[in-house]
């Protein structure tokens, strides 16, 4: 017996065999293309998700650090407001007034330098009295602190106004509190 195979059937079966083979190429390539592009989009929500918590934490933490500097800010201010109404009570004491001066500067760090840095040629009484109309301190209270009489004040309060460049209807004390 002999197998003859029809030209017509053998063309149908080649049609299918390429057919299935192309079928088995397409999903041999798409299937690992489509699982990879899953893990890539769950890495990536995974990775979001870490982002969006880690940023949520960052500012938690930075807000505790912000509200703990602010309490430790408002405690020495009101230790600063303690220690210049012990100066303003007593006579002045030298010691006393450097300590209410360290003071004066872990409160206000960049005072000193900002102030320097729009008047470059100010001296060291004229920046303890600009620290201490930053206090909102009348002419009496810093002539007190200072030793000197509040017309002295009065005096060093122009020199500064016109070293400043500050007009009469400008305000010093405003100044002062904007550095």
């Amino acid at each position: 017996m002999e197998f003859r195979v029809d030209p017509d059937t053998w063309f149908v079966f080649s049609i299918l065999f390429v057919s299935g083979l192309g079928l088995f190429i397409v999903g041999f390539i798409t299937i690992p293309y489509i699982l990879r592009k899953k893990q890539i989009e769950r890495l990536q929500f995974k990775f979001d998700r870490k982002s969006i918590r880690y940023d949520q934490l960052e500012m938690k933490i930075s807000s505790r650090g912000k509200s703990q500097l602010e309490k430790n800010n408002q405690r020495l201010k009101s230790d600063l407001k303690v220690s210049l109404r012990e100066i303003l009570k007593r006579n002045r004491q030298e010691l006393e007034t450097l300590t209410f001066f360290s003071d004066f500067e872990k409160i206000y760090p960049n005072f000193t330098s900002s102030i320097q840095e729009k008047i470059p040629n100010i001296t060291a009484n004229e920046i303890k009295l600009c620290a201490l109309l930053r206090m909102n301190l009348s002419a009496k209270e810093v002539s007190i602190v200072l030793n000197i009489t509040p017309e002295s004040v009065n005096k060093a309060r122009y020199r500064l106004r016109k070293k400043i460049g500050l007009e009469a209807k400008d305000d010093l004390g405003l100044f002062i509190l904007n550095v």
